[in-house]
């Protein structure tokens, strides 16, 4: 029997890392509006494959994942590894 800490699953995992980019790129948004010289800090990069079409006549298949990613979002992964670790 191992008395280590087990932590949350993946699912939990997933979840916070999604919610962490997603209000880090809320804040982003809004220190790039009511901070205009802050520009640098809150300007984002796309990563990601652009969206890509296989039309096979029967059935059409549809596959992309973009992420704009800035400082701020990736704070946010951060703060969600860290509340993650502390579950």
């Amino acid at each position: 029997m191992s008395k280590g800490r087990s932590y949350p699953g993946w699912q939990i995992f997933i979840l916070l890392l999604v919610l962490g980019g997603i209000i880090g790129g809320w804040i982003g948004d809004a220190t790039q509006s009511l901070w205009p010289t802050a520009k640098l800090w809150a300007s984002s990069r796309s990563v990601g494959i652009p969206n890509f079409s296989l039309d096979l006549g029967v059935i059409d298949f549809s596959f992309g994942l973009m992420m704009h990613l800035n400082l701020f979002t990736i704070i946010g992964f951060i703060a969600a590894y860290v509340v993650f670790k502390r579950l």
